[in-house]
């Protein structure tokens, strides 16, 4: 079993001029579930406060802020028992402060961290503590959002295990600072990415748990599974 520390969204899809194409439910807590519903794996969802989001579709991809900022969940990480905690959030729903009791391996996707929700793409420092920092198993972000954490939180992590994700280019993954890169059979270019990250995140935890740690299958699981996602998208 997998427990899922998360958020759902009502998201506005607006075009470049700023006009609404569609209202939709969405957050990464949507994604994921699917996965783990499509796998029938067994999972606990915490789920924190819903959330509005406005993302503005680009040719270069889509941006997202946030409406209203959503209040910090305290949560008990002591209590969880499952092995597995993947954490992946829309800003910093989650207060990560006692993260150090939780027993189990963890994956956390930061993009949530870094987001500065004032303005369309924007990024901001995240500064995480000793304890966040040396709790981590697993640190998932886009090339761009890595830019925002410490250099040596980055160091770290490639001793562990750190996903650089890099839109259709693939993605480039650190394995007990081992190197390993892992590029799509076929690139698929659509404008609407959303959903993708978050598809692939929970591709590569759950191989990577069915696996016992087979990096390589893990993430060639999730890099077809995106490439599958985006082509349903596309149709």
């Amino acid at each position: 079993m997998i427990t899922v520390c998360s958020s759902f969204s009502t998201d506005k899809i607006l075009n470049e001029k700023g006009k609404i194409i569609s209202i939709q439910k969405g957050g990464p807590a949507l994604y994921l579930t699917n996965v783990f519903r499509k796998e029938n794996v067994l999972f606990k969802l915490i789920s924190g406060p819903s959330v509005k989001v406005e993302i503005l579709l680009t040719k270069k991809g889509e941006i997202g802020r946030v409406r209203k900022i959503p209040k910090p969940k305290k949560t008990n990480f002591e209590k969880i028992k499952t092995h597995f905690l993947l954490i992946s959030t829309i800003y910093k729903e989650f207060d990560l402060s006692g993260i150090f009791k939780f027993q189990g391996k963890i994956f956390l996707d930061i993009q949530g961290y870094v987001r500065d929700i004032k303005k369309f793409g924007k990024k901001k420092q995240w500064k995480p503590s000793k304890e966040i920092i040396s709790s981590l198993f697993c640190l998932k972000g886009t090339k761009e959002e890595l830019k925002y954490i410490p250099r040596d939180m980055m160091k770290k992590q490639k001793k562990k295990c750190l996903i650089i994700t890099k839109g259709r280019s693939g993605s480039i993954i650190y394995y007990k600072n081992k190197k390993f890169v892992f590029k799509p059979a076929k690139i698929v270019k659509v404008h609407n990415t959303i959903g993708v990250g978050d598809t692939f995140f929970a591709n590569f935890v759950l191989s990577f748990i069915r696996t016992n740690g087979d990096i390589e299958i893990a993430g060639k699981t999730a890099t077809n599974e995106a490439a599958n996602f985006l082509t349903q998208h596309a149709k």
